[in-house]
């Protein structure tokens, strides 16, 4: 709950669904309140809320500025029925498959108050009613026990403090199994529910009785931990920087078992493991979060796939660049001259240099060239600055990575199985690059394509995880044109 957040009760009658939306469970309700006047609207997340329904909302009052003052409910809890009219109205609004008004007027004129309890404990007596018959009643069953289980799965997930909206999403992925599957492992809910966190299934876990000191709790901490090092810049953690975090994340010092939970999470294939050497040391174990170790992985695998030489017409070269340099008005350095027909000689080549160097006009004048050749060349950028920037200079529209991997419901449409249809590809201010972009974007490139990437390995680091442009300079694996001159 906020904090300075005062909780209000509402309990009532659901008069009318005015919106109900099937995925997300959210829900528009009229409901006749037992201490108002008139009905009012409320506002809740619910996977199915019938008319007739006795409904106990909590929450808080607000002022809609086109709707006016409606409840917004954080959480609801079913009860029976407070009327007899309440309680037909409730039967014959579509919660019990093949029990329509008709149907529910027989039953509660047959049994009146009792009527739930009839449905609780001795369901088979509805056979007394006339109309209903074995098959009828068989189909009753079926659908009042889906009820019951839905009623039963929201009420245990509240009461553990997850959310209404949560509550109608873990039970639309999990089900039935809804309530062992998380009382078994509360983290898994991090994992299958974008959303929720360590921090929020970790207080599930806590109210289920689960240790402080528990394998299961630590381990998920090590999970949280290995995933959260990419906001700071790191694909992997060694075991002392797990264990400085543990002890900081939760208050405890699990040294003498570390070791042995990240052997077993390596053999569940929960996280990865690379030898390193750091700061000149020996190779010491290194552990990821899988998601990053593929990545990292893939990439080495795409560059040196990408690294090989590429015959061309060297002294064509030369008579082009002169005649554009003489077209253009342009003196280009030897340095740049070099680093222009030594990248035209390359499938994968960096071009590197500080502040005003030249990179742009190197850029510029390569582009040229590339097209001279007869090749298509697309150009693009990490940020929306840069590409407008690069477009600008160059003369050629320049695209973000992600309109240019065509990044839409939480993925890259362009892909390796859906690469991109281009010779030539130039990617500017490549500092910025981490490795999950790099990886998306290495595995979008088709067969046979070119790959220039430009940057200061000293400007710009990139916000998420890896240093990939200053770690591809130094492999050794790919050529790479620096540019030294200063001429600003």
């Amino acid at each position: 709950m906020q904090k300075g957040f005062v909780e209000e009760q509402l309990q009532g009658i659901v008069e009318r669904v005015t919106y109900h939306n099937v995925e997300t469970g959210w829900s528009v309700l009229r409901v006749k309140c037992f201490n108002e006047h008139e009905a009012v609207p409320v506002t809740v997340h619910q996977t199915r809320v019938f008319a007739g329904a006795t409904m106990k909302f909590f929450g808080s009052w607000a002022q809609h500025p086109t709707f006016g003052r409606q409840f917004k409910a954080v959480r609801a809890e079913e009860q029976k029925p407070a009327t007899a009219a309440g309680l037909e109205k409730y039967l014959g609004s579509g919660l019990i498959k093949g029990v329509g008004p008709k149907t529910a007027r027989k039953i509660v004129g047959y049994f009146g108050k009792r009527t739930l309890d009839i449905f609780e404990e001795r369901i088979e007596d509805l056979l007394l009613v006339p109309g209903i018959a074995q098959k009828k009643l068989a189909g009753i069953k079926t659908a009042w026990e889906e009820h019951r289980m839905v009623r039963e799965v929201m009420l245990f997930l509240q009461g553990h403090g997850i959310s209404t909206l949560f509550a109608v999403r873990i039970y639309k992925k999990y089900g039935d199994q809804a309530v062992s599957l998380v009382q078994e492992n509360p983290y898994r809910l991090a994992d299958d529910f974008y959303g929720i966190g360590f921090f929020s299934a970790d207080k599930v876990a806590l109210s289920l009785g689960i240790a402080l000191d528990s394998e299961l709790r630590i381990m998920a901490a090590i999970r949280h931990i290995l995933a959260a090092s990419r906001e700071q810049g790191h694909c992997f953690l060694t075991s002392s920087q797990i264990l400085a975090r543990i002890r900081e994340l939760l208050e405890m010092d699990p040294a003498d078992r570390l070791e042995v939970y990240l052997h077993s999470m390596e053999r569940d294939n929960l996280l990865k493991t690379r030898f390193l050497e750091i700061d000149g040391l020996a190779a010491v174990p290194c552990y990821y979060s899988k998601t990053l170790y593929y990545d990292e992985q893939n990439c080495a695998a795409w560059v040196r796939q990408l690294c090989v030489p590429i015959d061309i017409d060297e002294k064509k070269v030369k008579q082009w660049l002169q005649s554009y340099s003489a077209t253009q008005n342009l003196q280009l350095s030897a340095e740049q001259h070099g680093a222009v027909a030594g990248i035209a000689s390359c499938r994968c080549a960096i071009l590197t240099g500080g502040p005003g160097c030249g990179k742009t006009t190197t850029t510029k004048t390569l582009v040229s060239l590339l097209q001279a050749m007869g090749l298509t060349v697309t150009l693009a950028a990490p940020t929306g600055r840069a590409a407008q920037r690069m477009g600008e200079v160059i003369g050629i529209e320049a695209k973000t990575i992600h309109r240019l991997l065509e990044y839409q419901g939480g993925g890259f449409q362009r892909n390796r199985e859906q690469p991109l249809v281009l010779d030539c590809l130039v990617v500017d201010e490549c500092s910025m690059l981490d490795i999950s972009l790099t990886a998306a974007l290495l595995g979008a490139i088709p067969e046979g394509a070119r790959l220039v990437l430009i940057g200061d390995a000293d400007q710009l680091p990139s916000v998420g995880a890896g240093n990939v442009l200053a770690d591809l300079i130094v492999s050794g694996v790919v050529p790479v044109f620096t540019l030294n001159k200063v001429f600003r």
